[in-house]
């Protein structure tokens, strides 16, 4: 009867110990890192503009890696706005090689539309290439 006993409370404990580790797991996942990550996704600003006024391509591109071409329309510090629909985050402030009219290239994840400003949203962009 006591050895049974003892087996029951080393499964249980064993059996918390698991879910314990799993729901550590769970929550504290690495983060993404977008910069090395795979492009879901090649498209102008104009289109992935006029797409996110489609509803059935509205979820498509949302927490996916997209990569964008266009020209600058604005330079803020850590961000610019491209042709006027795009609007990518970067990191760290913008590279300082940047100027409005350029064409540019970047990758980011696509975090959805603002309806306010009525712009697609990138977060975690880096410059892919600059003319």
């Amino acid at each position: 009867m006591k050895g049974k006993k003892l087996y029951a409370v080393l499964a249980g404990v064993l059996v918390l110990l698991i879910l314990a580790i799993s729901m550590y797991n769970y929550i504290y996942k690495s983060h993404r890192d977008i910069a090395t990550e795979r492009v879901a996704y090649t498209i102008s600003a104009a289109q992935i503009h006029m797409d996110f006024g489609k509803e059935d391509k509205m979820p498509k591109y949302v927490d996916q890696v997209v990569q964008i071409h266009g020209k600058i329309t604005v330079i803020e510090q850590n961000a610019i706005v491209i042709d006027d629909k795009v609007q990518a985050g970067f990191i760290m402030d913008a590279p300082n090689d940047l100027s409005i009219a350029d064409q540019v290239t970047i990758k980011g994840r696509c975090v959805g539309y603002d309806d306010l400003l009525e712009l697609v949203k990138i977060d975690q962009a880096t410059l892919i290439h600059n003319n």
